[in-house]
């Protein structure tokens, strides 16, 4: 993985899990993707992040990662979170899965 593709999905991991650490539920990576995304003036990457939360106040945090990421103030050294959406996957007793879907485009 590229260097920039490692801080901008380490960005938004550490502003998932303040959101959700709060709230009881613990950040479980599962998967992460990066592929390349180029409109006519800009360039960047698309993220896939799949996590879980999983604790006593997981379905809370997904809530609140939900509500919040996508209005969250995210720094990257270069870069700049253009989007960020969560979509909600299933869940157990043990917590809940997620995927969260990014676009962070080169500064």
């Amino acid at each position: 993985m590229r260097p920039q593709t490692d801080r901008a999905q380490a960005a938004i991991l550490r502003a998932v899990a303040a959101i959700a650490a709060p709230l009881g539920a613990r950040l479980v990576i599962e998967e992460l993707r990066a592929r390349d995304w180029a409109s006519l003036t800009l360039t960047g990457m698309r993220h896939e992040l799949d996590v879980r939360l999983d604790g006593p106040g997981a379905a809370a945090a997904l809530a609140a990662v939900g509500e919040r990421l996508p209005h969250e103030s995210i720094s990257i050294s270069g870069q700049i979170l253009a989007e960020a959406v969560v979509e909600p996957g299933t869940a157990d007793d043990d917590g809940v899965a997620m995927t969260i879907c990014a676009l962070v485009i080169n500064d």
